[in-house]
């Protein structure tokens, strides 16, 4: 999933080790077997934590919920592989009509212990149909940042005065300008929807999709949010300001997930160039503790014959974080957590978003949703209200909100599963109300 905390990164845990099977690791036969639909053979070769966390009926999604979101298959790249102990991990690119990822299988004592799919460098992908600019709004092309970004800015046709502007910051992952997810469209939603309540909206896409080629594994083991996020957001806001059809004293930052949890540090670090910001379905939790969090969450549903070794498994990630986190810079570049460079995870944690909202001198508003399973309300709402916020922080909840602030009507087995943003929905009336209230007012 290419969304906020990387809920795959879950699923990387190590099982109970099995007896190696004959087949060599290979990502290009994993592949084929989803392509024919031989679900159960693939099932076979689950380790017992995959089983855990995955269902046969959910392995036969994988595939044609990519091409639902992408088209057909055109081509498959060169298989790569390599070995980091105890794991060999196999990686197929998968070219399709309207982008490319990357199938990686990660296999342990020859099963597999882990599934993802990691987006590409995106090429253009056209407009579909049903996607036209609804009546009595405009779009237009306005790129962002340099190298440049592709980026839309949506306005309300026909307002000749200044208008306040928003700028939308992404969540976790190589997103697209209008956060696209299985069915949704989240900032989509919500530059349409301020739009039609008197807001101008600039979007964009994320530079770890439009460049993500570009990034060497030496680039990335000193890769921070001030590339990834914050440079671009500030570039947006600077845009802003030089447009005469933007009031340049009232631009405000809007970020969704891992964006919401950078707006302070955005807003604080650029004095001045907003008015306001917006939280959507953030936490004042550090990005380690809450993929932590998703873990845990995960081992505590094992069946108890698993559930010992995936505690023992959590107790010795949550240590190696907290010998990271209090250690130095030199120390956080040697190491990895969850398979990644530490140092971006041990750099974010340098910034407390609490105090950082405590030090703006302007107002925030913070959105959370109840059904939200991502952040659910222990990380959320419940962590917002323990915090002590200033008097200027407005902290909102709706009980029936996701983690994209929808309410999507989703059959029991499938709520509260990253299969629910498969289904078509919308943000809610209530949260652009309220955001364009805390703008306009």
């Amino acid at each position: 999933m290419k969304r906020f905390f990387c809920l795959l990164l879950a699923l990387l845990l190590m099982g109970c080790c099995a007896q190696a099977q004959e087949e060599a690791p290979s990502a290009l036969q994993i592949y084929q077997l989803l392509e024919e639909s031989a679900w159960d053979a693939v099932y076979a070769r689950l380790n017992d934590t995959m089983r855990s966390a995955l269902r046969a009926e959910d392995l036969a999604a994988l595939l044609p919920s990519l091409k639902a979101a992408l088209g057909n298959i055109v081509s498959l790249g060169a298989e790569e592989s390599s070995e980091k102990p105890p794991y060999v991990i196999t990686r197929l690119p998968l070219h399709f009509e309207k982008g490319s990822v990357l199938f990686q299988v990660v296999w342990q004592e020859g099963q597999i212990a882990g599934l993802q799919y990691i987006p590409l460098a995106a090429d253009p992908v056209p407009e579909a149909a049903g996607d036209e600019t609804p009546e009595g709004l405009t779009e237009e092309d306005f790129p962002v940042g340099d190298p440049p970004l592709p980026g839309t800015l949506t306005l309300p046709a026909g307002l000749s005065s200044p208008l306040p502007a928003v700028v939308l910051v992404h969540g976790s992952g190589p997103n697209d300008r209008d956060e696209s997810l299985g069915g949704t469209k989240m900032f989509r939603d919500l530059a349409q929807g301020l739009a039609r309540r008197g807001i101008a909206v600039l979007r964009y896409d994320k530079r770890t999709l439009t460049y993500a080629q570009d990034y060497t594994a030496e680039d990335l083991k000193t890769f921070t949010v001030e590339e990834e996020t914050i440079r671009d957001a500030a570039a947006a806001a600077e845009l802003l300001r030089a447009d005469p059809r933007v009031d340049a004293g009232r631009i405000f930052l809007t970020g969704h997930s891992m964006g919401a949890m950078l707006a302070p540090r955005t807003a604080k670090e650029n004095p001045g160039l907003f008015a306001g910001i917006v939280l959507l379905s953030g936490t004042p939790r550090t990005l380690a503790d809450i993929v932590l969090n998703q873990n845990q969450a995960l081992v505590d549903a094992l069946p108890a014959a698993s559930r010992a070794a995936g505690k023992l498994q959590m107790a010795a990630l949550r240590s190696s974080w907290d010998r990271i986190q209090k250690g130095s810079a030199e120390n956080a570049l040697q190491k990895t957590l969850f398979n990644q460079p530490a140092y971006y995870f041990w750099e974010m944690a340098q910034y407390d978003t609490v105090d950082l909202l405590k030090a703006l001198d302007i107002p925030a508003l913070i959105i959370n949703g109840g059904a939200d399973f991502q952040v659910p309300d222990a990380d959320g709402v419940d962590a917002w209200r323990a915090a002590g916020l200033p008097d200027s922080v407005r902290l909102s909840h709706y009980p029936a909100l996701n983690h994209l602030l929808m309410a999507p009507d989703a059959p029991e087995d499938v709520r509260g599963t990253v299969r629910e943003y498969d289904i078509a929905c919308h943000v809610s009336e209530e949260i652009l109300d309220e955001i364009a209230a805390f703008i306009l007012n």
